[in-house]
C-alpha cells in the first residue's frame, strides 16, 4: 500500500443504530485503506479498520520511529553518511558481501 493510502484513508462514516442493524454492509466496507468511523450521540467516535491496513500503519510507525533514532544517534549517522559516500564505488569492485555470504545462511 502506498503511504499516501497510508495517512489518508477513505473514511466511511456511520451512526451506531445503523451499524448495528447493517453490521455485515458495513464491516466489508473496512477493508485495504477504507475506515468505518462508527458515531453515537455523546459516545467517544471509534473506527473499523482493516487488520491488514492497521499492521501495514504499525510497522510503518516502527520503522520511522527505528529511523529516528538511528539519525538521533550522531555517531552512528555520521559513520552511516560516511559509508555511503563509497557504496557505489565498494559494490562495483565487490567489497561487500550478500548477508547470506557474510553469515552463511541461505
Amino acid at each position: 500500500m502506498t503511504a499516501r493510502a497510508l495517512i489518508r484513508p477513505e473514511t466511511i462514516q456511520v451512526n451506531r443504530s445503523d451499524l448495528r442493524t447493517q453490521q455485515s454492509k458495513f464491516l466489508q466496507k473496512a477493508s485495504g485503506n477504507r475506515i468505518v468511523l462508527v458515531v453515537g450521540r455523546e459516545e467517544e467516535e471509534k473506527y473499523v479498520v482493516d487488520r491488514k491496513y492497521l499492521d501495514e500503519v504499525i510497522a510503518k510507525l516502527r520503522s520511522a520511529m527505528e529511523t529516528m533514532n538511528v539519525m538521533k544517534d550522531q555517531r552512528l549517522f555520521a559513520q552511516i553518511l560516511k559509508a555511503s559516500e563509497t557504496i557505489d564505488e565498494d559494490i562495483r569492485l565487490g567489497k561487500l558481501h550478500s548477508f547470506e555470504e557474510a553469515f552463511g545462511e541461505e
